[in-house]
């Protein structure tokens, strides 16, 4: 309980909502921001979370562009676009579970990390 709370508290103060982060917490994976991409590993199979990640780009209104299939079925990624940003999920299975990457990219040089935060966290919940 303790680790919840002082991780709600560190969520809160990065700019991502406490439901969000008890929500990616409680699907077993804790978010973390590496560069510009959003990642968490959770305890599920590649293709659950495929499911989920087509499901909520839905959502978003994110218009998938290209998605593919690698490794027999242990990496799935789906490329799309919304507005100004061209978004990528990357799932990938390995020995610790299925990891997860999502960013969201304006320009060359310009990132919505919180963007992709808040889409991992609704693929993860």
């Amino acid at each position: 309980m303790r680790t919840v709370k002082l991780g709600m508290m560190l969520a809160t103060t990065a700019g991502l909502s406490g439901c969000l982060f008890a929500a990616a917490a409680g699907a077993g994976g804790a978010i973390a921001l590496t560069g510009h991409t959003a990642e968490a590993i959770v305890a599920r199979p590649v293709s659950d979370m495929a499911d989920a990640a087509e499901r909520v780009l839905g959502e978003e209104q994110v218009a998938i562009t290209a998605s593919r299939t690698e490794d027999s079925g242990a990496t799935r990624v789906f490329e799309g676009r919304k507005g100004d940003l061209d978004v990528t999920v990357t799932i990938e299975g390995n020995e610790n579970g299925t990891r997860l990457r999502v960013s969201a990219q304006r320009s060359v040089a310009s990132w919505d990390d919180d963007y992709a935060k808040e889409l991992l966290a609704k693929i993860i919940a």
